[in-house]
C-alpha cells in the first residue's frame, strides 16, 4: 500500500501496520505452556527408555561371561554395541542442535536459571533454514536409519518399514505440495516448539534403538534382572557369649540399593543406618540361658510396594565358669588357613585348659588364650575344649575359601588405557571382601583379542599368571579399540584347590 503524505494519516497507518504485524505473530502464554510440558515429557520418556537400553547391555555383558550363553553373546553383543553408538552419536548431534537453538533465541543464565525467548518465530527459522541445520539434520537421521538397520541383515529385514522414524514431509493444510522438511518443521515456528520437535526426534531414535537391541538381545535369551526380589538380614556376631559380653547385631537388606533403604527396629526401637543401608546394634549378655532378639525390617520392593519381614535373632548365655569360645573372623573356620580364635576356661587357669578339633585339622596355641585352627574337610566340626577334666564342645562351619577374582592392574574388565594394560605383564588372582589375606596363584588361561589392530578374533594359552609366548605377542599388537578377554582362567588357593574363575573382558583406550 501507499503511504500518504499527510504526517497525522502516516504515523496511523504506520502503527496500524506494526499492530496487524504484532498481532500475527503473538503466540498465546497457554500454547507456549503446552509445548513445554510435551517438551519435558519427551525427555524424561527418554531418560527412561536410555535406562532400559543400558539394562540390556548389561545383560549382554553378562551373557558373555555365561557359558551357556557366551558363543551367541559374542555374536549378537558387538552389534548391539554398534546400535547404541550409532544411535548415541545423531542423540548428541540433536543435543548439540538443542544448545545452538537456545542462543539464537537469546539464551541466558537468570538467577541460576537458563532463559531464552520462548515465543521466538525468527530463532528457528534462522538456525535451520538459513544456517542450512534443517537440511543437515534431515541427512543425520536418514543416514541413522540406515547405519542402524545395516548392523544386521536379519534387523534389517525385520525393520525395513517398521523403525520408529518417520522422516517424510508433514502433509500442509494449505495444499502448499513444494513445502520442504525443514519448512514444515521449522519455519516461523516458537524456539520451544521447535525444541520440542527436536525431543521427539531424539524419542524417535532412542526407540529405534530399544526396537534393534531388545531384536537382538532375543536371538541369545531373556533379559537378565539384576534382582527382582529383596533378601532381609539379620545376624549377630556371635551365638554363644558369657554375661557382660557385647552381643553386635548386624541387620539390612540384601542386595541394598540407594532406593530401597529399609526402615529397621530392634526390640521395637527404630535404628539409624549405616551408609551400606545395614544397622549396627550392640547389646549386653546378661542371663543366663537361651536369650533373642526381634528385628523387624521394612523395605520398598522394585515394584513400588513395601514389604516388612521379620526376624530373630536367638544367642545363648554361658556360665562364667563354663568355657567359652569367640571365632574372630567370622562364624566358620576355612580350610588352608589359620583362623585365630580366642578360648577362655572360664573361671579355670588358662594352663588347665587344652583344646582340641574334630574332624581333622591342626590347633596351634599362641599363649594367652590366643589359638589358631586350620581345619582339613568341610562340614560341620567341632571345637573341643577341655577345662580341668570338664569338656565343652562347640560346633564350627568348615569350608572352603571363596573364590577370589581375576585382575589386570587391580580391575575385573572394562576399559582401561592400553599403556595400563600391557604394564602389567599378567594376569592376577586376589580374595575380595574377606579378612584373609589369601594367596591365589594362576596357573593358565587363554588370551584372546579383536578389534583395533588385530582385524579377527585370536586366542592363545598362556601358562603361569605372566602372558608369555603367543599371548605375549599379541598383547603387543594390541591398539586402542582392540577388546582383551581372558577365559578358561584356573587358579590354585592355599587350600590346595584348583578351580576355574569366569572370564574377564577388558576394551582397551
Amino acid at each position: 500500500m501507499s503511504l500518504p503524505k499527510e504526517p497525522r494519516q502516516k504515523m496511523i497507518n504506520l502503527m496500524y501496520l506494526v499492530l496487524t504485524a504484532m498481532l500475527a505473530l503473538n503466540v498465546s502464554s497457554e500454547i507456549l505452556n503446552a509445548f513445554k510440558t510435551v517438551n519435558n515429557s519427551l525427555n524424561n520418556a527418554n531418560a527412561i527408555i536410555d535406562n532400559k537400553n543400558q539394562v540390556i547391555s548389561k545383560s549382554f555383558e553378562e551373557m558373555v561371561n555365561d557359558p551357556k550363553t557366551k558363543d551367541k553373546a559374542l555374536i549378537y553383543k558387538p552389534e548391539a554395541d554398534k546400535a547404541r553408538k550409532i544411535a548415541d552419536d545423531v542423540y548428541n548431534y540433536i543435543d548439540g542442535l538443542k544448545t545452538e537453538l537456545k542462543k539464537e533465541a537469546g539464551s541466558h543464565i537468570e538467577n541460576g536459571e537458563e532463559k531464552f525467548a520462548e515465543e521466538n518465530l525468527e530463532a528457528a527459522t534462522r538456525l535451520f533454514d538459513t544456517k542450512g541445520k534443517g537440511k543437515e539434520l534431515l541427512q543425520k537421521l536418514n543416514d541413522f536409519k540406515t547405519n542402524i538397520l545395516d548392523v544386521d541383515p536379519e534387523v534389517k529385514k525385520q525393520f525395513a518399514e517398521a523403525l520408529p522414524l518417520d522422516l517424510s514431509v508433514p502433509k500442509s493444510k494449505s495444499g502448499n505440495s513444494k513445502m520442504t522438511w525443514t519448512t514444515a518443521y521449522f519455519h516461523m515456528t516458537p524456539t520451544i516448539a521447535a525444541l520440542t520437535i527436536l525431543s521427539k526426534f531424539q524419542n524417535d531414535v532412542k526407540n529405534s534403538e530399544a526396537a534393534v537391541l531388545d531384536y537382538l538381545h532375543s536371538k541369545v535369551g531373556e533379559v537378565k534382572v539384576q534382582y527382582d526380589q529383596f533378601a532381609a538380614i539379620a545376624d549377630a556376631d556371635k551365638s554363644y557369649a558369657m554375661e557382660g559380653d557385647e552381643i553386635h547385631i548386624t541387620a539390612g537388606v540384601g542386595a541394598f540399593s540407594a532406593a530401597a533403604k529399609p526402615n529397621i527396629t530392634i526390640n521395637g526401637a527404630s535404628q539409624s543406618l549405616k551408609p551400606d543401608g545395614t544397622v549396627f546394634y550392640t547389646t549386653k549378655a546378661t542371663g543366663v540361658g537361651d536369650h533373642s532378639v526381634t528385628v523387624n525390617i521394612e523395605f520398598t520392593k522394585p515394584d513400588g510396594t513395601k514389604a516388612v519381614v521379620p526376624k530373630v535373632v536367638k544367642y545363648t548365655v554361658g556360665m562364667p565358669s563354663g568355657a567359652s569360645i569367640f571365632l574372630e573372623k567370622m562364624n566358620v573356620a576355612y580350610i588352608g588357613v589359620d583362623n585365630p580364635i580366642n578360648v577362655s576356661g572360664g573361671s579355670v587357669g588358662s594352663e588347665k585348659v587344652k583344646v582340641s578339633f574334630t574332624g581333622g585339622g591342626e590347633v596351634k596355641s599362641l599363649g594367652g588364650g590366643e589359638y589358631t585352627i586350620n581345619p582339613t574337610t568341610t562340614g560341620i566340626n567341632s571345637l573341643v575344649i577341655d577345662a580341668a577334666g570338664k569338656k565343652f564342645t562347640f560346633p564350627i562351619r568348615c569350608k572352603y575359601l571363596p573364590n577370589p577374582v581375576a585382575v589386570v592392574s587391580d580391575k575385573q574388565g572394562g576399559a582401561i588405557a592400553a599403556a595400563e594394560f600391557k604394564a602389567q605383564g599378567g594376569l592376577i588372582a586376589k580374595l575380595l571382601e574377606s579378612e584373609f589375606d589369601a594367596r591365589f596363584q594362576v596357573i593358565s588361561f587363554r588370551l584372546g583379542a579383536y578389534g583395533g589392530a588385530i582385524s579377527s578374533p585370536l586366542d592363545f594359552p598362556n601358562n603361569g599368571p605372566r602372558w608369555t609366548g603367543d599371548a605375549a605377542s599379541l598383547v603387543n599388537r594390541a591398539s586402542p579399540g582392540t577388546k582383551m578377554y581372558f577365559d578358561d582362567i584356573r587358579v590354585k588357593g592355599p587350600d590346595g584347590r584348583e578351580r576355574q574363575l569366569p572370564s574377564i573382558f577388558f576394551t582397551l583406550r
